[in-house]
Formats: C-alpha cells, structure tokens, sequence
C-alpha cells in the first residue's frame, strides 16, 4: 500500500503541477518584493535544500504503520494540493526568478523542468509542514520524550532549509510561503480530523 501511495502521489502532484504550467487560461502575475525577499541574497547553492523536499514527502509515507494513516496521508494531500492547484490555475502567480542564469548544473536542470509559475501559494512550504506534522503524528506515541524533543528540533531545522532555500533559489516570493504553511496545517487538522491530535508541547523544553 505504501508503495500504491508513493505512486499515486508522485503521479497525482506531478502530472497537473506540470500540467498547469503550460496551461496559461489567464495572465500570469507577481507579487510585491518584501524586506525579507531583499534580505536574502540569490544563491543558486541553495538548490539542494530546496530539492530535498524529493526526499522528505515520501519519507512520510513510509513512517506510516496502519493503513488508516495512509489513508488520512492521502485525503490531506487531495486537499493541500486541490486548493494550490485551483489557485494555480485561476489566479497564476511566477515567481521571482533571474532572467539571465547562473552556471550551476543542477540550478538549471531545476530551471528546465519547472517553469517559473506556480509560486501562490507555495505547495513546496505547504507539502513540507504537511509531511513533518504527519511524521510527529504517527511517531510522537512510539518515540521518548527525548526522541519527540529531537524529531522536532530536526523538523523545524529542516522545514527551514527548505523555505530559505525556496527565496535563495527565487522559485517563492516571500508572500507565497504564508499561505502555503498555512494551506498545510489545514489539510493536516483535516485529515486527522476526529483523532486524538499530539501536541508539539508535549516535547521537553518546547513549552
């Protein structure tokens, strides 16, 4: 089932992200740059935290010991990415990339299959906050209390790379992420909606 899920989500984000990309219905938009999109310098580097969300979304999948929390996982992804992708199409944002490209290998091969479009709100920041809350809540009864402490610290570190690498490499405007945690925490409360919910205080020292 896990591998069923795997599948099923690489071919249910791929296909209509992709897809959408070329699909261009109404005029493509921007929006403002703030102090934060300033603040970070572009740096093409940053593509491997970006990336590593490649390795992160399936890695939840395969922390799933029971079948109804592969099930929960897959209706809170319908929702983060059926809402992204209705935005996607009516109201299509691009984001803040350079025109002219720096000489990075991997920062273009990222540039020739994913368009610049797609930024609002940001699936990237809304699939990673999804995919560690998931973690959290098939782990949190399994782990120690010292075991909950380090999964979180891990997470938000991680989580962090991966939304500073989102401004680094320009694929986000700083007003995409917002929307897009927040996108991530609903589909979340939604899918696990009448279970017991851990609480992230629970960990010693995050009170």
């Amino acid at each position: 089932m896990k591998v069923a899920v795997c599948l099923g989500l690489t071919a249910g984000i791929c296909v209509p992200y992709f897809g959408l990309q070329r699909l261009a219905l109404f005029a493509p938009r921007t929006l403002p740059a703030t102090s934060l999109d300033s603040w970070i310098a572009f740096d093409p580097t940053w593509v491997m935290a970006y990336e590593s969300i490649a390795l992160l979304v399936p890695l939840a999948v395969w922390l799933a010991t029971r079948r109804d929390e592969l099930q929960r996982y897959a209706r809170g992804l319908a929702l983060l990415c059926g809402v992204s992708f209705a935005f996607f199409l009516l109201l299509p944002v691009v984001g803040p990339r350079p025109e002219l490209l720096p000489q990075d290998d991997m920062y273009r091969a990222l540039v020739e299959l994913d368009a610049a479009s797609n930024a609002f709100p940001s699936l990237h920041a809304g699939l990673t906050l999804y995919s560690l809350l998931f973690g959290y809540q098939v782990l949190h009864r399994a782990l120690s209390r010292g075991g909950r402490r380090v999964y979180v610290l891990v997470a938000v570190a991680w989580c962090g790379l991966i939304l500073f690498g989102t401004l680094a490499t320009r694929q986000h405007w700083a007003l995409d992420l917002p929307p897009g945690l927040l996108l991530g925490w609903i589909a979340h409360r939604w899918a696990w909606r009448g279970a017991q919910a851990p609480r992230v205080s629970a960990a010693p020292g995050l009170t």
